[in-house]
């Protein structure tokens, strides 16, 4: 069998051998091009803070002696912000040795502040299940920003599996930006690898030359209910950066924003990547809540110009942060599938294809 990351056609493939299943039939639409959508059930309990299982452990015994209260998703739910809870996934796995999985939030989880991290029985790590794993799958969920309404079968995260997980070092990097063209600028000119790539990275900088250049989260009483798609006033819960007449943008510590990178980024149809921090050599600056970008992100049709903009789910933790346009921001680093993906992000209408700047979550007009 080949090693990388496993393409939609391979993915249907565990479905069908039983390798993912859901208590709840696991639904087409859960299947992305080069990643699971993953649900929550109804079970779920409320927990003094964040914890994880020590080998040998399973997180249900975490509970048994942590747990302050039990909740019921099976009906609509407020969690309240600022609270720590681990959600039963409906999802199970049944990985043979050598297939292994890791997680992330989506992008539409992230950009309303939402914290998730995945826990597997006996391993004592977040978003890491191991080779061979067979059981259930937990959820910790941390709403940051805003109160949330959840219930049963809302996706809040995914997973990518591989087998022998095959990142990109500088020297593949160079050939495949080469060859391809993975980074490009507002007029969808390819950036020279020099400016670009570094250390297995492709890097990319904030945009602070629109007239909006992002949003900042703003205590709302309202909450943001999870199944109510494109129903919420942004105003509600967002206030739009202008433009910095100064070229200065203050980033207070602890608070919530949502940015976009000048750059667009492409990722070809035999590959993924995942956004990571930047650097930390460069300043403090952790971001990114949202991680996986699927193959198709940013190809468009020949003659039109490539690349399309991340968006960026950005929270100062140590220090205020002052940002000008240009400065690097985060990172991409890419990963081989295991086959080449037939099917390609944006080819089923998902709903940020098209995006050209910051874009609030998909739950907003």
């Amino acid at each position: 069998m080949n090693r990388g990351t496993l393409p939609y056609t391979e993915l249907e493939q565990l479905v069908t051998s039983g390798a993912i299943s859901s208590e709840a039939g696991l639904d087409s639409s859960q299947l992305q091009p080069s990643s699971v959508d993953l649900t929550l059930a109804a079970e779920a309990y409320r927990m003094p803070g964040s914890v994880l299982p020590l080998p040998g452990e399973t997180v249900r015994d975490l509970i048994a002696g942590l747990a302050l209260d039990q909740v019921d998703l099976s009906q609509p739910t407020c969690l309240a912000r600022g609270q720590v809870y681990l959600i039963r996934l409906r999802e199970q796995m049944r990985l043979e040795p050598g297939v292994e999985a890791y997680t992330n939030s989506k992008s539409s989880t992230g950009r309303v502040d939402l914290a998730t991290r995945v826990l597997a029985d006996g391993s004592p790590r977040y978003d890491r299940i191991p080779a061979g794993y067979t059981g259930e799958l937990w959820l910790e969920l941390i709403p940051r920003s805003f109160d949330i309404v959840a219930s049963a079968g809302d996706s809040l995260n995914q997973a990518i599996i591989f087998r022998n997980r095959s990142v990109l070092n500088q020297a593949e990097l160079r050939a495949l930006h080469d060859a391809e063209g993975l980074l490009f600028d507002s007029k969808g000119d390819r950036i020279p690898a020099e400016r670009s790539l570094f250390d297995g990275r492709v890097v990319m900088t904030a945009n602070l030359s629109t007239d909006i250049v992002g949003y900042v989260a703003k205590r709302s009483h309202r909450p943001v209910v999870l199944a109510n798609i494109g129903q919420h006033k942004s105003d509600d819960f967002f206030t739009p950066l202008t433009r910095p007449s100064s070229g200065y943008l203050y980033l207070q510590k602890d608070s919530f924003y949502i940015l976009a990178t000048h750059e667009g980024v492409r990722v070809p149809a035999d590959y993924a990547c995942e956004m990571v921090p930047y650097d930390a050599t460069a300043g403090e600056f952790r971001a990114h809540y949202a991680g996986f970008f699927d193959p198709g992100w940013g190809v468009r049709p020949a003659g039109e110009p490539q690349g399309a903009r991340a968006v960026l789910e950005v929270r100062p933790h140590e220090d205020d942060l002052i940002l000008r346009h240009g400065q690097p921001i985060c990172a991409m680093a890419y990963e081989r599938l295991s086959s080449n993906c037939a099917r390609l992000y944006g080819s089923t209408g998902n709903n940020y294809a098209n995006q050209d700047g910051p874009r609030l979550s998909k739950h907003f007009a």
